[in-house]
């Protein structure tokens, strides 16, 4: 099966506006159920992974390269565009050699896989939580769970990832008290809740392997809120020898999960 190679796509198509649109627009990504994905590496991951890929664009200058033959075996509309219109489409200083639209991939909490799983519980910056998705895939977490802050379709966050998001089963909870509702719904599948703490926890050794722990990493400035405390089994603090205050969350989450991991 191979999927046609579209002629230029011309500056204002509507094709072209969609796409400038879904970039900056959490709503339209979510009313459309897909997704911006920027970088020829990662486009080639997505096709890899399986994912469902609706378009593939790439510039003038990269229409010999391999993503527009990657699209092609994999049955996927490919439109070549001009190199000027291409650069004001990706959210990067420099212009990336292909992007994609991607139908987005998330599933129930009750859905995700039996083992170690990683919640993150409203954080705000999207390079801190998909570094966080990266980092548990690269430590075997089953799954993630966003609950409310970042939406991790989020261009800056898909890049963050480095592919994994394509590969890592993951859930999204939205809304009022996401948070609370994601503890919720852990709760009644009787999977374990550990709340990332600064301070006052247990050292990561010390959480149990069994149930396989779910690891909950809060917000960058303000942490977990002690409503979502009091409903964790328990709460963990990454013990640190330095003068320094706290870690950041992505750097405390990577730790956490190579610590509970190797065991």
């Amino acid at each position: 099966m191979t999927g046609p190679v579209e002629g230029t796509v011309g500056g204002r198509s509507p094709l072209l506006t969609r796409v400038r649109r879904l970039a900056r627009e959490r709503s339209l990504r979510r009313e459309e159920g897909v997704y911006l994905v920027e970088g020829p590496t990662l486009v080639a991951d997505a096709l890899a992974a399986g994912r469902e890929v609706l378009q593939v664009l790439v510039p003038v200058s990269a229409a010999d390269g391999g993503v527009v033959a990657a699209a092609q075996r994999a049955g996927v509309p490919c439109g070549i565009v001009d190199d000027g219109p291409f650069g004001g489409l990706t959210t990067t200083r420099s212009p990336q050699a292909a992007l994609a639209v991607v139908a987005t991939h998330d599933v129930p909490t009750a859905d995700l896989p039996d083992g170690l799983l990683v919640v993150l519980a409203d954080l705000a910056d999207p390079g801190n939580a998909g570094t966080l998705v990266r980092s548990a895939e690269a430590f075997g977490a089953a799954g993630v769970v966003v609950a409310g802050g970042v939406d991790p379709y989020n261009p800056k966050c898909v890049r963050a990832t480095a592919g994994a998001l394509f590969r890592l089963p993951l859930a999204v909870l939205e809304g009022d008290d996401a948070v609370g509702r994601a503890l919720d719904e852990l709760g009644d599948l009787e999977r374990p809740c550990w709340a990332t703490v600064a301070r006052g926890g247990v050292d990561p050794t010390e959480v149990p392997a069994e149930p396989a722990p779910v690891l909950v990493l809060g917000n960058e400035p303000h942490g977990l809120p002690d409503e979502a405390l009091e409903r964790c089994t328990g709460l963990v603090t990454v013990p640190t020898t330095g003068a320094g205050d706290s870690l950041n969350v992505a750097v405390a989450g990577s730790v956490l999960l190579y610590a509970v991991a190797d065991r």
